[in-house]
């Protein structure tokens, strides 16, 4: 069983990839109401192949246990072919099935024809000996066997999630489900006891902005303009060791102590933002200024580039522009020493640990989230602005 031993393990990982990459972050098929047939299939498809993952590192079938292998591989053919008659009328919506994922299935049938001709040849011999099944290890190293048990409870842990889902998705009304999965923008807002005009100096002026962002180490104007009368500015993020990351950034509009949108990019390789485009949000409030921004980027680097986005960097924005506006609520809040605590990397390290663990933030702080841009976390903030930040893929 060495063989097909390694060529499951490959299956597995090369369809991880495909289930992480094509089917929940660039698809999200699981938010879409047109794909939940496909969605069955994949999470049959989940149980499948736990139990293969589970029985190829460890056992031996023989005798007449050999039956029960033959049905689980039939109906891992079955599942296959029904994965693939819905696909057409699934992601028909979304342009069809995307080459990449194409190629991925292409890839992952030949592994698997390769594969069940492989445990066939392995197994057939075992048809003579008394039925049962024996504890019979293929001559693999003990950490990949390792390897395929941990994903063989993976697979059981998603095919027990997604079944909930899947479920609970078929019990919502027809006319509740949206037609499209929300978008991912990153949203932050907080409420900062502070006048207008207080907290538009601080974010406006690129000395006092670059104060309490963490994100960003010197913003400066340039000398050039746009048709607008714009000037353009220029972004820069020192990560250390001598790193520097440059972009750039220009405004689409500005209306005074109401709303500013504005356009950024980066042409440094090094940097994963490619080009993107936001808006900040002022409302004047009897306790202060509500303040919010919602944005969005495409990312550089193809699929690297999306799957880095979405495992880390794109949490790190996120969490780096809500560290930012609750240092910007504690200074407009009389708070001198916030400055120096919100430039402090590893206070921010630390931060971004706790929340990742899930800490939430505390009663008046800012807080942040991955949406339309839309909805709002703070009673009574009314935010209509999703129209303004989207980013031509």
């Amino acid at each position: 069983m060495t063989a097909a031993f390694y060529l499951l393990l490959a299956i597995g990982l090369l369809g991880a990839f495909d289930v992480a990459y094509f089917h929940i972050w660039r698809g999200r098929l699981q938010e879409r109401p047109e794909c939940q047939r496909e969605v069955f299939w994949h999470t049959a498809r989940h149980l499948i192949y736990a139990l293969q993952f589970l029985w190829v590192p460890h056992l031996r079938f023989q005798g007449l246990a050999l039956g029960l292998l033959a049905v689980l591989y039939a109906a891992d053919v079955f599942v296959a072919w029904a994965d693939v008659w819905e696909e057409r009328d699934s992601r028909a919506p979304q342009g069809g099935l995307p080459r990449g994922e194409y190629f991925m299935h292409v890839v992952l049938s030949v592994l698997v024809g390769l594969y069940l001709m492989s445990t066939f040849h392995a197994v057939w011999p075992d048809r003579l000996l008394p039925t049962g099944f024996r504890v019979d290890p293929p001559a693999v190293p003990v950490a990949l066997r390792a390897l395929m048990t941990v994903m063989g409870v993976a697979a059981l842990a998603s095919f027990a999630r997604d079944s909930h889902r899947w479920l609970a998705f078929r019990r919502v009304p027809t006319g509740a489900l949206p037609k499209q999965p929300p978008p991912r923008r990153i949203v932050v807002e907080a409420l900062i006891p502070a006048p207008v005009e207080c907290v538009w100096e601080r974010t406006q002026n690129p000395d006092l902005h670059t104060a309490w962002d963490v994100r960003f180490t010197s913003i400066r104007y340039l000398p050039e303009q746009d048709a607008r009368g714009f000037h353009l500015m220029d972004y820069r993020t020192h990560l250390g060791f001598g790193i520097e990351v440059k972009g750039w950034g220009r405004y689409l509009a500005n209306t005074p102590l109401v709303r500013s949108t504005f356009e950024f990019g980066s042409d440094d390789f090094r940097s994963l933002i490619l080009r993107g485009r936001g808006l900040w949000l002022y409302e004047r409030r009897p306790e202060g200024t509500f303040f919010k921004t919602v944005f969005d980027y495409q990312t550089r680097h193809g699929v690297v580039g999306e799957l880095l986005d979405a495992a880390l960097f794109r949490p790190v924005m996120r969490l780096g522009t809500e560290w930012g506006f609750e240092t910007l609520r504690l200074w407009c809040a009389g708070d001198e020493s916030a400055l120096a605590r919100g430039r402090s990397r590893w206070r921010f390290a630390l931060f971004f640990l706790a929340r990742v663990l899930g800490r939430t933030p505390g009663p008046g702080s800012a807080r942040s989230w991955l949406g339309s841009g839309n909805e709002s976390r703070e009673r009574g903030a009314a935010a209509p602005c999703g129209e303004l930040v989207e980013v031509s893929s």
